[in-house]
């Protein structure tokens, strides 16, 4: 009788394990940036993906704000309008950083909490007033190792005081 019940145990748990998994929403991103190019945005056929990445705004080094070149500008004020002709889901985000990215000034603002309030604050500003939903920080050189892990640390909370409850701004780190 015993075995009769282990055999049905058996059978009812190795049923649960093989039940097929709930589909998962993939993200498929890419990443627009003009350099020297000048690649169109309205040739990007946003269809192909879930998010876009426009990059790049830099950071700074006295204000620790955003700041865009005339020519990033152009670029990223006209980024998510137009990728959304094609795809009006799409989740556009803005990149800040890059190769050019000025690591002693990441680590000026990583290291100070007023200078992390005041790029925050200008970050989410900035999103929004282009039109996307979101940030990737995308330093590629950091003068010290700490930097990060005192950026993950501070960042997240910094930011959701500053995000009323009722709206969402996806932070993304690179």
């Amino acid at each position: 009788m015993v075995s009769k019940i282990l055999i049905v145990i058996f059978h009812i748990f190795l049923s649960l394990e093989l039940q097929p998994a709930q589909s998962q929403t993939l993200i498929r991103a890419g990443y627009y940036w003009h350099a020297q190019n000048e690649f169109p945005i309205s040739d990007i056929n946003s269809t192909l993906f879930t998010h876009l990445i426009c990059g790049f705004a830099q950071l700074n080094s006295t204000s620790y704000q955003l700041s865009l070149t005339p020519s990033d500008e152009k670029h990223v004020s006209t980024f998510t309008n137009a990728v959304k002709e094609k795809n009006p889901s799409i989740t556009t985000l803005l990149a800040i950083g890059g190769q050019n990215a000025n690591g002693s000034t990441f680590s000026s603002m990583v290291s100070n909490s007023s200078y992390r309030k005041y790029f925050i604050d200008d970050s989410i500003k900035t999103a929004r007033r282009y039109g996307f939903l979101g940030l990737d920080f995308a330093w590629c050189t950091l003068t010290r190792s700490s930097d990060m892990l005192t950026w993950v640390f501070s960042s997240k909370s910094g930011a959701l005081q500053l995000i009323p409850k009722q709206e969402t701004l996806p932070i993304i780190h690179n």
